[in-house]
């Protein structure tokens, strides 16, 4: 019977970890936010890498985000189609696609910007604005230590 009990306690503990909460916090944002935004995430981080880097690489933008090659180029394709990224051979080395945001994929992340401070607002409600400073500052050293493992 005790045995049992600290088997339980275990799994508990193995449930709050670190990292299975953040998956959780993932798995949540990312159904919330296809739901609102009407895009999947996976979409919306396309968008926001290239809004902050300019034009890259498709293979660059890959290794950015951490997406399948197969995955990224059939995302990129649609969004080509729907006019919110653009796409062209590198001049300078054809075996390179080149993406870059277009400006209807400007407004659309211009456009998404208040309903996503509106959502983090609510899900932020209860913490004081410190400890949202640390949990930012916390993941924000947890992205870094990962990019650093991978080099």
């Amino acid at each position: 019977m005790e045995e049992t009990r600290q088997e339980e306690k275990g799994q508990e503990e193995d449930d709050d970890s670190l990292s299975v909460l953040l998956t959780h916090v993932y798995r949540e944002m990312s159904r919330a936010f296809a739901q609102n935004a009407g895009m999947s995430f996976s979409r919306f981080l396309i968008l926001h890498e290239l809004m902050h880097s300019g034009e890259i690489s498709q293979s660059d933008l890959q290794r950015r985000i951490g997406m399948e090659g197969a995955l990224l180029t059939r995302f990129a394709k649609q969004m080509e189609a729907s006019g919110l990224i653009g796409r062209r051979v590198d001049p300078a080395d054809n075996r390179y696609t080149l993406v870059s945001l277009t400006p209807t994929g400007k407004r659309v992340l211009t456009e998404m910007r208040a309903p996503r401070k509106a959502r983090e607002f609510q899900l932020t409600r209860g913490l004081s604005k410190k400890e949202v400073e640390d949990a930012t500052r916390a993941i924000k050293r947890i992205l870094k230590n990962f990019a650093e493992s991978r080099e």
